[in-house]
């Protein structure tokens, strides 16, 4: 679990509790998602029970399209407010959604949820992903806001038949009449006039998990034909005009810090175009070249002459060693089962030490992000975990409100904790 730094608190509370961030209206979030005129505009309210969510702690009611659009070819997006990095919530999420919206999984499809207050961790009140908690966190919460969603169509179906609801049923997107004329009628052909209906209060859910027809059950991944035919955007896809990479040359200790540099013969790359100090945070400082492009930035960065000021630190060896007296402590017993003496009667006793050197968190895809900064406004693509914090950082580094920064989630080739320390390294435009 990533832990805020001390110095990010008070900058993300503030956001959490800034009016305007947490109370979006209508048209304002319609702008920002591109969402007008798409159907079903669901909102739903939802609570909090997290000191970080002190802006939460009245109930509101979430803005419209918040996590479901259904457009009248009777495509259902869910708008998935984790990020994709391999673990499958592209799938699973919306799974949860779309089970009790009774939709057709076959025209089902996840986009990433704009960075917004709306999509915060019900219980950490900032948006996120981690933990291993995305299941967890979300299990209540999107179940209810597909039962909702599933409510207000036959709300809106009831009311075009002049029917009770309960006479009325869902199959697959499609809305039928029990007796009576045996009228049909599909999520779309409804799904503007549910959108107009009042979101009611309270919904049930399924009770009994054998009446399941999505959760638990094998399931196609929405995100796989995307990324086998690689048009799936990671956030190295993304490209501007006029676009300038920056290459990042880091200390090789935590810490560690840039005694002296010599760029005299990174300057000389063709394409260079700066060089240039990376604030000093938690793990050391670093030096950015910037060019042109990503090999006259890499040669740039590998041409540099950099003096590193270590701090002092064990080596692996070292290191192993505290483990190995660390490991022959007395530990805490989780749980006791079998015969504690049986080891000490045992005719035959088998034993192995297995070690491991301590390893970089090295996902597949290089860290990354891509911005582009105006004079009132900055816009950034990456996967990143911890939208919120991303998005009052790189406010700060920008010198603007956590307002005049978009967030735009990107799929990300695994994480492994990287992506959830929010720190802006080097970009430019």
């Amino acid at each position: 679990m990533h832990l805020l730094k001390a110095q990010d608190v008070p900058a993300v509370m503030r956001l959490l509790s800034d009016e305007r961030a947490v109370r979006l209206s209508r048209r304002a979030f319609l702008r920002s998602t591109g969402v007008a005129g798409s159907g079903l505009l669901l909102g739903i309210a939802l609570g909090s029970q997290h000191r970080f969510a002190a802006a939460q702690q009245q109930t509101f009611v979430y803005p419209p399209a918040a996590f479901v659009r259904i457009t009248p070819d009777d495509t259902v997006t869910v708008l998935v407010n984790k990020l994709e990095f391999g673990q499958g919530v592209f799938t699973s999420l919306p799974m949860l959604l779309a089970e009790e919206l009774d939709c057709a999984w076959t025209k089902v499809r996840a986009e990433h949820a704009p960075a917004a207050q709306v999509y915060a961790h019900p219980s950490f009140g900032i948006q996120m992903t981690g933990g291993s908690d995305s299941i967890a966190s979300s299990y209540n919460q999107l179940r209810v806001i597909g039962a909702t969603a599933r409510s207000m169509l036959l709300q809106a179906a009831a009311a075009q038949w002049s029917v009770a609801p309960d006479k009325l049923d869902t199959r697959d997107g499609v809305i039928y009449e029990i007796g009576g004329q045996k009228r049909r009628a599909t999520y779309g052909s409804l799904a503007t006039a549910a959108g107009k209906l009042p979101v009611p209060a309270k919904v049930g859910v399924k009770a009994d998990p054998r009446d399941f027809k999505l959760i638990g059950k094998p399931t196609r991944r929405i995100d796989s034909r995307e990324k086998v035919n690689g048009s799936a955007k990671f956030g190295l896809d993304q490209s501007l005009p006029d676009m300038r990479i920056a290459v990042v040359a880091r200390p090789p200790v935590f810490g560690g810090k840039a005694a002296s540099v010599d760029a005299t013969k990174a300057k000389t790359v063709a394409g260079v175009e700066h060089v240039l100090p990376v604030p000093t945070d938690r793990d050391g400082n670093g030096v950015a070249v910037i060019a042109k492009g990503y090999w006259a930035a890499k040669q740039g960065r590998d041409a540099l002459d950099i003096k590193w000021d270590l701090p002092a630190g064990p080596t692996t060896t070292e290191q192993l060693a505290q483990y190995r007296q660390l490991a022959a402590q007395p530990g805490t017993t989780a749980i006791r089962r079998g015969d504690d003496g049986a080891m000490k009667t045992a005719a035959r006793k088998i034993a192995a030490e297995y070690e491991f050197p301590y390893l970089a968190h090295a996902p597949m895809e290089p860290l990354n992000a891509v911005v582009e900064l105006g004079a009132d406004k900055m816009t950034v693509w990456c996967g990143s975990q911890f939208q919120t914090v991303d998005q009052v950082r790189t406010a700060q580094a920008a010198g603007l409100t956590p307002e005049q920064v978009s967030i735009v989630t990107m799929f990300a080739g695994g994480g492994f904790g990287r992506r959830a320390v929010a720190t802006l390294t080097a970009s430019t435009r």
